[in-house]
């Protein structure tokens, strides 16, 4: 307990400390002080002026410490502090009236106590290295961050990430977003930077709907009015062709396969795109690659004559450069026509590319719950007479036993809700259950240990917490898994997909051990596990960065679930669906009306 304790104070937030330790002092400081005037029968002029000191550190940690430009992060982190402060001042109006300021006092003391207490402990729980640098400048607050990250970024070594030559290849990009003060370069820069330490832990978020809008639209390309898919078999397909293109004017239909683009080979071109793009994450390598070829369709081809496209740097200053859509470049489309020739031609972009690229690769992804919208999570329903359905979109139930959980890796809340629910279904039949974990947003892996415990006759050892505060790993527990094995003869299928993350990762990764559990899905899991609490704000709160701090352990010692170089899944699927050209017709089909991976994993538990 004291260690896991430990991680999350290792690295927290000085200021924090300071402000409201400085307002507990001055809460005591203040009853005693009123004590002492009463005894001694002094006046309670030079108290009640002291009153209102707590607010004046209020007003200076607003008007130096707050999280400028982003009203919602100082409110989470300050605002009991601030309220706690104003209601000390008003000490100085109750004590008028001395019977109703006996009674106030000691409860406003208790109070300010309580709130001083909880600012502190809040970040330590959620964001224990929360770092502000709102108040530097884009270079700066950039240059900071990747130090904040250097220091505390848990996977830095595991993933081998060397954040000095990352901070130099974005550097370009910063500068130029600081010197034309370009709000929407330097979130984009910003996601760009996160991208490539391949974690489901590091993202970019903003508070600014309309910058994050823009970031996108410079990240996104241009609009050629088409896309691309590669199937399972290799085959990279047109899709989503726009009568009204040069595409489609040129002899590109939906299904035409592709052979090039900007005179590279298709592959190779596909090979050589980084999917940057808004909170997207990659750690495994295998799930970026299904995304690769819609943002290659959104590639102007190089103004200098050279085959290929741009990398990211240059290609985000030449997209932040342009004006109108008349100054995008065009692009060199190869593919095969329907006379079995291959052909090249040119395609004028229509505009943002956006719109398309999200057309394309979202009905592959966006599937789960779609049967069953109303259904929340935990719950369960039949979904024939021998199957039932588990919404699983996220690890979270009730915060004080979610958070209780933490330290003892068992919910008892969550287990009784799961044994009833999974009672009441097999009473009505149910020999099957599907675990529809697509999008799981994680939160606490006790939940996942508990679902486990019910599908296992047999006890195993999870996943180990350890601390490496003091240089080499130190194991601090096991998580055991116990053996209740009341629902071991169910059948079951878990849904995942590349948004099934954090302790959603987890959940796939402690079912799959269980004998009776099958994992399928179009992509594995995220496979980021580790235990976040850093976040970075940069200048004027524009965006910030969040990123893991704690350390998480298979049994052999590497690192819970989180990849590494290889970026290779370390949650295999058992079954894996194949792309194929008719399902993505189906997908783009029925996107609006139909679950098409359920309807899969359906037929698949129907097969057996």
């Amino acid at each position: 307990m004291f260690l896991l304790l430990l991680n999350r104070i290792f690295s927290n937030n000085v200021s924090i400390w300071v402000f409201s330790i400085i307002l507990i002092i001055l809460a005591i400081f203040l009853r005693r002080l009123y004590k002492k005037c009463l005894r001694q029968g002094k006046s309670l002029k030079v108290w009640r002026a002291l009153c209102f000191i707590p607010l004046a550190v209020a007003l200076f940690h607003f008007a130096f410490f707050r999280i400028r430009g982003n009203v919602g992060s100082t409110r989470f982190y300050y605002q009991w502090f601030y309220i706690a402060s104003l209601v000390l001042s008003f000490l100085a109006l109750s004590s008028i009236w001395p019977r109703l300021h006996k009674i106030i006092h000691p409860l406003v003391t208790i109070f300010c106590i309580f709130c001083g207490l909880f600012t502190i402990i809040k970040p330590m729980v959620w964001d224990s290295a929360m770092r502000n640098h709102t108040r530097e400048s884009y270079t700066q607050s950039f240059v900071s961050t990747t130090h904040d990250m250097e220091k505390y970024y848990s996977l830095k070594d595991w993933k081998k990430i060397d954040i000095p030559v990352l901070r130099e290849k974005i550097m370009p990009l910063v500068q130029k977003a600081e010197e034309t003060k370009d709000e929407r370069l330097f979130t984009a820069a910003m996601m760009a930077y996160a991208h490539f330490f391949y974690d489901g832990h590091v993202s970019v978020n903003t508070p600014d709907w309309d910058t994050w809008a823009d970031s996108l639209y410079l990240l996104s390309g241009h609009d050629y009015g088409m896309s691309m898919v590669r199937l399972s078999d290799g085959r990279v397909l047109a899709v989503k062709v726009d009568e009204d293109s040069d595409a489609y004017k040129n002899g590109i239909r939906e299904g035409s396969v592709m052979t090039s683009w900007n005179g590279v080979e298709i592959n190779q071109a596909i090979e050589g795109v980084d999917f940057i793009y808004g909170r997207q994450t990659f750690p495994v390598k295998a799930n970026e690659d299904l995304y690769k070829p819609a943002l290659l369709a959104t590639k102007g081809r190089r103004d200098d004559g050279k085959s290929g496209q741009y990398d990211f740097v240059e290609e985000l200053l030449h997209n932040a450069a342009i004006k109108d859509d008349s100054e995008r470049p065009t692009a060199i489309a190869g593919f095969i026509d329907e006379n079995g020739s291959e052909r090249q031609v040119e395609l004028k972009a229509m505009g943002i590319g956006a719109d398309r690229l999200e057309e394309t690769y979202i009905p592959l992804v966006w599937t789960a719950c779609k049967k069953f919208p109303e259904l929340k999570n935990l719950h369960t329903v039949m979904i024939n007479q021998d199957t039932a359905y588990m919404a699983r979109f996220m690890e979270q139930d009730n915060e004080f036993f979610d958070v209780l959980s933490y330290f003892t890796n068992k919910n008892p809340k969550v287990r009784k809700f799961l044994i009833d629910e999974l009672t009441e279904r097999k009473n009505e039949g149910m020999k099957k259950l599907i675990i529809d974990a697509r999008g799981n947003q994680g939160g606490f892996w006790a939940e996942g240990v508990e679902t486990a415990s019910l599908f296992t006759k047999e006890p195993f050892e999870m996943a180990r917490r350890g601390s490496e505060l003091f240089g080499e790993p130190e194991m601090i527990h096991t998580v055991l898994v116990e053996a209740d094995g009341r629902f071991s003869d169910i059948e079951v299928l878990l849904l995942v997909d590349m948004y099934c993350v954090s302790a959603g990762d987890s959940l796939a990764r402690v079912l799959s051990q269980c004998p009776n559990v099958t994992v399928m899905g179009l992509t594995c899991s995220n496979c980021s596990c580790q235990e976040t609490g850093g976040v970075s704000f940069f200048t004027d709160g524009i965006c910030n960065i969040v990123y893991p701090v704690n350390w998480l352990y298979e049994l052999d010692g590497r690192r819970y679930i989180d990849t590494d170089e290889t970026r290779e899944c370390t949650i295999p699927l058992d079954v894996q669906i194949p792309l194929t050209w008719e399902l993505l017709q189906s997908f783009y089909k029925d996107f609006e009306t139909r679950d098409v991976i359920l309807d899969y994993a359906l037929e698949y538990l129907n097969d057996k």
